[in-house]
């Protein structure tokens, strides 16, 4: 009976694994086929729309003269021949203002397949193309326009994915049972025996069970599987208990540190991987700070070991007590702990628990009758801000620590996402910016800033243009983190400040006194104790206004030293120059820090301008962010204005200024002065103004 139960068991065994393997072998035969179906389908209608665009281009001259000739009869022939191409269904030439010049079409192809080539491809692709006269002056005529049947594509790409489809899944079938045969015949059989063998053993007491060597397996593998598995069954029982003992101890040392009973990096991080997978649901933030005790082997070379131990204990004492339930803290190492703060809503939280450690570690300790003092820095990284997995978010943490200590002591710092990428993938754009100043490598693009009030333009934007020698433009979202990273924007920031304060000189002795320059300094620069006189050296030197330059701040560049922010931004207020918070809302957007800093204007982000007045969320946005531009007495300016309906919407919100491609994008300083002599109106402000009160009207109804 027991025989049979075996045998019953291994045939049911054997006939899931079969169901197993042809099912997995058809569906990723099916995947796969259907991924070159995919594939296949993206190339072709590629091919279709560069087809279409090489037709287009080839007939363009020629369509142009008949279209500047009127010649009806030369713009029939011209597209008779398009009609070589069996996919082109229609095919016009159109003039401005009036009806077709010429006109050709044919029938849709009518096929079996074109229900499904229709909804791949789409009935009918209208492609078209302006035509424009060459001489005397470029002008505009009318437009090309060519209809492609999508239905030929269509029936040739369906017959090929049909044959791939079904030999994908033919082919996996074949692989599969051929694997399955070898399998069973090899492994399955002698493997059941000892399966069972195995379920008889009592676990209390395997010593007294050996397992029986399957015939005509004894020098192979399988044998020598059998042989040390008897071998593990006898240590088995004697290694039993003393392993329960070491079990216990182990995990105790493995999961705590010796020294100060903290939880280790081990513990730590599975703290944090428990922390993630509760919060990523939620979408709730979680800080992760890391303490480092600064100058701790010179404390180690003043006092001995055992005093230099002692104080750690206190130390991880004191703040284990002070932190108590509000974060989670551990040991990383000798010098550095780990702070896990959850629950947190905004990042100044995390600062603000900073700043408190820190204080708590100034007052002294007492060792051998004798007072020590020691500082501490700390680097903030944020889940999922700055990383999404324990291992980025704790290098990230201690890098940030790194380089807080790096600048100045006793501090902290957030993580700035470009510290380790620029280190591993940008060190030669590192060594070429750092010449790019010396090789004049850069150079100032000015944006116009338009007042709605006045409706007149009343500043610029300097924007940073880098063009290397060999990769042409290079876009300062890429080069600007390493500048700060490696210091280089600390002459790079004086050559832009000298220099737009340069620009800013002509222009007002070329009788645009009232215009406005607005910088963007760095968090970097912002830190640099020689910034404020700078920036009064430079307008003393050049006779400019304070009032006439206005710095632009973010939000992140401030929240890395809050204390040191503040005084800086104070010094240069008190110089005469305006300040500006830039991107304001994209960032940790506390309304303490225009409490606390002397901002006068808050500028809008174009994330925020985007899709206006139709995006009902930003719009209600963009009435708060005005909304408490007015309740600080701040100037609103809405950057990446693109639409008229987009302006209408700003006015009609109260926002005071604009600037973006609307009005002009980043121009050269001639071009810019070019702007300046032409108009200092907004463009087409009459027409805006009369949108303005259309969306106001529609508001109300």
């Amino acid at each position: 009976m027991d025989t049979k139960k075996g045998v019953y068991s291994e045939t049911q065994l054997s006939i899931k694994l079969l169901k197993a393997v042809l099912l997995g072998a058809c569906i990723l035969g099916i995947i796969l086929s259907l991924i070159q179906v995919f594939f296949d389908a993206h190339q072709s209608s590629q091919a279709m729309d560069q087809k279409a665009t090489e037709l287009l281009a080839m007939i363009n001259e020629p369509a142009s003269r008949a279209a500047h000739r009127l010649d009806n009869s030369m713009g029939q022939e011209i597209l008779n021949g398009l009609l070589e191409m069996k996919s082109v269904q229609v095919a016009a030439i159109r003039l401005d203002g009036a009806p077709e010049l010429a006109m050709v079409e044919r029938p849709i192809f009518e096929s079996r397949y074109r229900l499904l080539s229709d909804y791949i491809f789409n009935p009918i692709r209208i492609y078209r193309k302006e035509l424009y006269s060459y001489e005397p002056e470029k002008a505009y005529l009318g437009e090309l326009i060519l209809s492609i049947d999508t239905a030929y594509e269509g029936k040739s790409l369906i017959r090929r994915s049909v044959v791939v489809v079904f030999a994908g899944i033919i082919r996996s079938i074949a692989m599969a049972l051929l694997l399955y045969l070898i399998y069973t015949t090899l492994l399955t059989k002698p493997l059941n025996r000892l399966i069972r063998q195995l379920s008889s053993i009592d676990p209390e007491d395997p010593e007294q069970q050996q397992l029986p060597m399957p015939k005509g397996n004894e020098n192979n593998e399988l044998g020598l599987w059998v042989r040390t598995a008897n071998k593990l069954l006898t240590s088995i029982d004697y290694h039993y208990s003393l392993r329960q003992k070491a079990e216990a101890r182990i995990m105790k040392l493995s999961q705590y540190d010796y020294l100060t009973r903290l939880p280790n990096r081990r513990t730590l991080q599975n703290q944090i991987n428990k922390l993630i997978e509760k919060a990523s649901p939620k979408g709730e933030s979680i800080a992760l700070l890391c303490l480092g005790l600064d100058d701790f082997k010179a404390l180690n070379a003043q006092v001995n070991f055992n005093a230099a131990e002692h104080i750690l204990v206190q130390l991880s004492d004191r703040l284990r007590n002070h932190i108590g339930n509000k974060a989670y803290i551990g040991r990383l190492g000798e010098d550095q702990f780990a702070i896990i703060q959850s629950h947190i809503e905004q990042p100044y939280e995390a600062a603000e628990m900073a700043q408190d450690l820190i204080r708590q570690l100034s007052r002294p300790f007492e060792i051998n009758d004798e007072q020590l003092t020691i500082s501490a820095t700390v680097g903030i990284t944020l889940f999922p801000d700055d990383g999404k997995d324990v291992d980025t978010l704790l290098q990230q943490a201690e890098f940030a620590m790194i380089m807080a200590k790096s600048r100045s002591r006793n501090r902290y710092q957030f993580y700035v996402a470009t510290i380790d990428t620029e280190i591993r993938q940008r060190k030669k754009l590192e060594m070429d910016l750092h010449q790019a100043l010396e090789h004049h490598e850069l150079s100032l693009a000015f944006q116009p800033q338009f007042n709605y009030q006045t409706g007149k333009l009343v500043g610029a934007e300097a924007l940073l243009r880098w063009k290397h020698p060999e990769k042409g433009l290079i876009s300062p979202d890429t080069f600007i983190p390493v500048a700060e990273h490696n210091l280089d924007i600390i002459p790079i920031g004086d050559w832009v400040l000298e220099s737009a304060c340069q620009q800013l000189h002509s222009w007002h002795l070329a009788g645009y006194e009232d215009l406005r320059m607005a910088i963007n300094l760095s968090a970097v620069q912002l830190q640099d104790q020689n910034i404020v006189d700078r920036i009064a050296f430079l307008l003393d030197k050049y006779q400019i206004p304070p009032e006439t330059i206005e710095l632009e701040v973010t939000e992140t560049s401030i929240i890395e030293d809050l204390e040191t922010s503040r005084d800086q931004l104070r010094k240069i207020k008190n110089i005469g120059v305006s300040l500006a918070l830039d991107d304001f809302g994209t960032g940790y957007s506390s309304l303490s820090y225009l409490k606390q800093f002397p901002f006068d204007k808050i500028k809008i982000d174009k994330s925020f301008v985007d899709g206006l007045p139709d995006n009902k969320e930003n719009a209600v946005i963009v009435e708060a962010i005005v909304q408490i531009g007015k309740s600080f007495g701040l100037k609103v300016l809405a950057e990446g204005v693109e639409t008229i309906e987009q302006e209408a919407c700003l006015i009609a919100k109260g926002c005071q200024e604009g600037q973006g491609y609307h009005y002009g994008k980043p121009l050269s300083d001639q071009d810019f002065f070019s702007l300046l002599t032409q108009s200092d109106m907004l463009p087409a402000n009459a027409r805006a103004m009369e949108n303005m009160n259309d969306y106001r009207g529609i508001n109300n109804d």
